[in-house]
């Protein structure tokens, strides 16, 4: 099962997934974006034709990894799920410094996960709407203070939900830094999604995470070229890790402060531009829809 903005979807109901892609965004620190800062009507007016444009290529689901205090709006995200046909599915959790409330550093450890344990239990916001998942963020190399709480909270919070967990992370010393403190913890690294893992060049510290089971994202599909992202995703496949690959683009968004939303980058593309040149290069197309459906639904589906 896999809560979307809608409400819950049974895994082989998720399809062909995108798990990494932004509705709006709004870089204001120190968790001072609020409602009054954007108009949910203008974000819904204009992007709502990428998301039929999606919808029209193929694709099922679309996974919002903006967090609270960046942009998140379950408002905005229940209106174009519903005029898209897509499901779109929402998250709990923070970001990372300095796009934090001041109280994120002042409570512990354990009354963080409680505020994202609340908003599974009781939906966003008076909404209703749960998160399909848990999003945080790494800093490079090892932890900071303030983020090694967040990924404990993140832990303690994944175990009482079943919610998976999505990382924005920087670098693979991050990610051994959080093995560490998930074989301190005794957490299954399979419920764990190391985000822009093509930006650590070292493959071996990717190895080293498929095998302890954690899944591995490379969401610059359409960011970087496709000959680029074919060779690396050719290079992953040699090395047998394609049972826990995913991939996306992290592409959109409205920009929040920004006129009619700034530069919002199309969905689509994946789909029409780099499957193809992946498939005339030598990837299997099998193995591509496998990926971006097979592994979407077990990387996302919730085990409590």
């Amino acid at each position: 099962m896999i809560h979307t903005v809608l409400g819950p979807i049974e895994d082989r109901e998720l399809g062909i997934t995108l798990p990494h892609e932004h509705i709006m965004v709004g870089f204001i620190e120190d968790g001072k974006l609020t409602r009054d800062d954007y108009k949910r009507q203008e974000v819904v007016n204009l992007i709502l034709p990428y998301l039929l444009e999606l919808k029209n290529v193929g694709c099922q689901t679309f996974v919002d990894c903006t967090p609270e205090y960046l942009g998140r709006d379950p408002h905005v995200l229940c209106e174009l799920a519903e005029k898209s046909g897509l499901h779109i599915i929402t998250n709990t959790g923070f970001y990372q410094a300095p796009y934090l409330s001041p109280f994120v550093y002042e409570i512990p450890e354990s009354e963080l996960a409680k505020v994202w344990i609340g908003e599974y239990d009781e939906g966003i916001e008076s909404t209703g709407v749960k998160p399909g998942f848990i999003k945080i963020a790494l800093n490079r190399g090892r932890l900071i203070p303030v983020q090694e709480k967040i990924v404990r909270a993140a832990l303690t919070a994944s175990i009482e939900t079943g919610l998976p967990i999505q990382a924005h992370t920087n670098d693979g010393i991050a990610v051994l830094h959080v093995l560490e403190i998930m074989a301190e913890r005794h957490f299954d690294p399979s419920r764990f999604i190391w985000v822009h893992a093509q930006n650590e060049k070292n493959l071996s510290l990717h190895e080293q995470a498929f095998k302890q089971g954690m899944w591995i994202q490379l969401d610059s599909i359409m960011r970087w070229t496709n000959e680029d992202n074919c060779k690396l995703l050719q290079a992953f496949l040699d090395r047998g890790m394609k049972e826990k690959l995913l991939l996306s683009q992290d592409l959109g968004w409205y920009s929040v402060g920004k006129a009619q939303g700034g530069d919002i980058r199309p969905y689509h593309k994946l789909f029409t531009e780099f499957i193809p040149y992946a498939v005339e290069w030598g990837i299997d197309r099998s193995l591509l829809d496998g990926l971006m459906s097979c592994n979407p639904a077990k990387a996302l589906r919730n085990r409590s």
